[in-house]
């Protein structure tokens, strides 16, 4: 990778609220991190490399809005 990212995370959100919601609550607090940019596709155009994916799915556990989300 080149360029002025030092890492590339993809992650897979139900909502634009759920990834304003992980990267606020959980990338910013992250020591050292002091720059996040993200972008989203609006459709899929190609299907080019498969997002490894556990066969029981992930989900979000949030029973509490103030309470910190578990991500699994």
């Amino acid at each position: 990778m080149t360029g002025d990212a030092d890492y590339l995370l993809r992650v897979m959100m139900p909502d634009i609220q759920s990834l304003q919601r992980f990267i606020i609550e959980r990338l910013t607090k992250i020591p050292g991190i002091s720059n996040i940019r993200s972008s989203f596709a609006l459709k899929q155009v190609r299907y080019k490399t498969p997002l490894p994916l556990p066969l029981s799915g992930l989900t979000l556990h949030d029973a509490d809005e103030n309470a910190d989300t578990e991500w699994s």
